[in-house]
């Protein structure tokens, strides 16, 4: 039986969709765009450029042939870099994409704690922005691989997220897999059939389906 569920939540792993350095990067690229054509100070301009310099060298550290050793060291050093930024040169501009990337950051070196911590930060400081919906999403991902289960799923049925119509078939999948692992069969086959609902030809849709042929 052990056995048995160790597979379960090995499958749930293996599909679920993590946080991706590059992501982040493009996002925080078409922001730097917006921004370096609006940004009227000096402090600002420096900033954006150190953060655009930041996010070039994460990109080149996660080209296939680079090693363990060398993709940690990089993070390491971005999350020295982007400290530093947010001390000396932040402002209301930068400093939530700071903080989102930070907690990126720090959730690709596995240190879930401090990635819990720069999410929560920017939520609590920056909750009506534009990207405060992926900040969630995120904070749901960090709380699922500290095994918060409970807590992720708060997170992933939050209405930051219930109200991002594209986002309906991956919340419902990302619930219901939190869902799944606890053990909480009608819960989870709620939100499975809310991704099927939602987007039926998505991959979260697909993923759903297989998920309730197994457990209904």
């Amino acid at each position: 039986m052990t056995d048995t569920k160790s597979d379960i939540l090995g499958v749930l792993n293996k599909y679920k969709i993590f946080i991706g350095i590059g992501v982040a990067v493009v996002i925080s690229i078409a922001a730097v765009t917006v921004t370096f054509v609006k940004a009227k100070s000096r402090k600002d301009e420096t900033a954006w450029q150190s953060m655009w310099r930041i996010n070039s060298d994460l990109a080149m550290a996660a080209q296939a042939g680079k090693t363990e050793k060398d993709k940690n060291e990089a993070l390491n050093n971005a999350i020295e870099s982007f400290e530093y930024i947010e001390e000396a040169l932040a402002s209301s501009g930068t400093t939530p994409w700071i903080l989102f990337q930070k907690g990126n950051v720090y959730y690709e070196l596995k240190n879930y704690d401090e990635a819990i911590r720069a999410y929560n930060d920017f939520l609590q400081r920056y909750s009506g922005h534009p990207i405060a919906f992926l900040a969630k999403q995120s904070l749901g991902y960090a709380y699922e691989e500290k095994g918060l289960l409970e807590e992720a799923c708060n997170q992933f049925n939050d209405n930051l997220l219930s109200n991002k119509v594209f986002l309906l078939a991956q919340q419902g999948w990302d619930a219901g897999r939190c869902y799944d692992k606890l053990g909480q069969k009608e819960n989870a086959i709620l939100n499975y059939n809310k991704a099927v609902e939602a987007e039926p030809d998505s991959i979260w849709a697909s993923l759903s389906r297989y998920r309730l042929s197994v457990i209904k």
